[in-house]
């Protein structure tokens, strides 16, 4: 392939977009000629969870039940030693070259003190949809790569200091003390210190998009911070801050307890709970970022906040949107019903005002395989995997986006038995525990993927093992207005 400028003008991400739904045909994607009565399965490809490349070695921090998980249960051995896993894609978006795409892992190993020798990385891959494989691919011109190794990603670093607080490069040790062997105080890592380099203790990166001079902008959880970086993955402003727009309490950011720079002012937002989505609107002039979790001061628990970033004048407009989960109930182990709040994990811009949202319960496996419980279990099966859309120009008698229902992720069709063992009678699931990414590739087909939480994330397709990385692709029977 030729090789790829930068910058790049808007609509060649576009162009990529529509040369990667020419790919699609073989698959059922692509042409508005085959259209199903309903949403249909029309790709499917798999990254094996246990994938690595070349790196400090991981897993150090790994603790709690995530460490448990990993070792009793998948029969893991700790740490990962001169090995990051690749595992945890939170979002992705269309390289400038058709077919090829660039997928970013989340923090590391679910949380700050879990993840500091986690590196975050973008890779650039190609699914193949008639093998099923997801291939490695050259991050700067997009070119099959036998392996994944240094010219498939780029690795997020802060070498020009423009962040404003101390990263783990910056001490000589890891903050806290090992788990993997246990007790240990345990030095950073040369290659971390030397190059500045980002890790999971640093940002929960849990987005990100491409803006029309070709930069990289990436929501992250901790702050909630927005951060610039350039195509090779180097940072070039202090971060943004997240405004209180609707100025629920008294702090005028929004802010969680691991913001590195709350001081005295109090966090009004759980950890976890940041800036999980966000989408760029097609003029690639305004940025979008969807909350995952409520602010402390709100009367409503299932509130969601969206944001709106002007990437001209690099700041946040006045302007902000309310979006509003759903709710159901589950049956725990003890036999006690309880009240769950749904969590939104991705959003991606149809056209300037309307934007598709990802919605989910905390529900894992399908229930039909016999595998996994649908109810008397701490974790049960999932029930609910969404896909809505909504307006900006919509709103409700109580001030919320109007939702409408595009995918259910729980039904979807699959009469050619693309999906495999996860198809039954003909309908394929997406019952995984975190589907956390969505993009469009033509007004008829969307594409997925989640995120494994790798190595002790619950299991969706088996119980004994971490899910792999999986894409998908649904056919729409409406056009979506591009």
């Amino acid at each position: 392939m030729n090789q790829i400028r930068f910058p790049f003008p808007r609509k060649a991400l576009f162009l990529a977009a529509a040369l990667a739904a020419s790919a699609l045909s073989a698959c059922g994607g692509g042409d508005d000629d085959d259209l199903p009565a309903v949403p249909t399965l029309a790709g499917f490809a798999s990254l094996p969870a246990d994938s690595y490349v070349d790196g400090p070695t991981s897993g150090q921090f790994v603790n709690g039940g995530d460490l448990t998980n990993a070792v009793t249960n998948y029969g893991y051995t700790l740490p990962f030693t001169n090995r990051q896993p690749m595992q945890g894609f939170s979002a992705f978006a269309a390289a400038p070259a058709g077919g090829c795409w660039y997928v970013m892992q989340d923090n590391g190993f679910g949380s700050k003190a879990s993840s500091p020798d986690a590196l975050l990385h973008v890779y650039a891959i190609q699914p193949d949809w008639a093998s099923g494989k997801v291939v490695p691919a050259s991050f700067s011109t997009c070119a099959t790569l036998a392996g994944f190794n240094a010219d498939s990603y780029i690795r997020l670093r802060d070498p020009d200091r423009k962040l404003s607080y101390a990263l783990v490069a910056d001490g000589a040790n890891y903050p806290g003390t090992s788990s993997s062997p246990a007790g240990r105080t345990v030095a950073v890592d040369p290659l971390i210190r030397s190059n500045r380099l980002l890790t999971g203790g640093d940002l929960d990166v849990e987005s990100f998009v491409l803006d029309a001079d070709g930069n990289f902008w990436f929501a992250d959880e901790f702050g909630p911070f927005l951060v610039k970086t350039d195509r090779t993955g180097k940072v070039l402003a202090k971060e943004v801050a997240l405004p209180n727009t609707q100025k629920l309490g008294s702090n005028p950011l929004v802010q969680s307890p691991n913001n590195p720079l709350l001081g005295t002012a109090t966090a009004n937002l759980p950890n976890s709970g940041g800036l999980e989505s966000m989408a760029i609107d097609p003029a690639g002039k305004r940025i979008y970022t969807l909350l995952e979790r409520e602010l402390s001061a709100d009367t409503d628990p299932q509130r969601r906040i969206i944001n709106v970033f002007d990437i001209r004048t690099n700041a946040f407009l006045p302007t902000s949107y309310s979006y509003r989960v759903g709710s159901g109930t589950y049956v725990n182990a003890a036999g006690v019903t309880v009240n769950e709040v749904y969590s939104v994990n991705d959003m991606t811009a149809i056209n300037d005002h309307a934007f598709l949202v990802v919605e989910k319960d905390r529900g894992a496996g399908d229930a039909r395989s016999g595998l996994f419980p649908a109810t008397k279990a701490d974790r049960v099966a999932a029930k609910v995997k969404k896909v809505y859309r909504i307006d900006l120009n919509k709103v409700d008698a109580n001030g919320y986006l109007v939702k409408e229902e595009v995918v259910d992720l729980m039904n979807i069709a699959d009469p050619k038995g693309l999906g495999g063992a996860a198809t039954i009678g003909g309908v394929f699931t997406f019952p995984m525990e975190c589907v956390e990414a969505v993009r469009i590739v033509d007004r008829h087909t969307l594409m997925l993927v989640n995120d494994n939480n790798y190595p002790g994330g619950a299991g969706s397709r088996n119980p004994k093992k971490p899910d792999n990385n999986e894409f998908i692709l649904v056919r729409l029977p409406v056009a979506l207005d591009l």
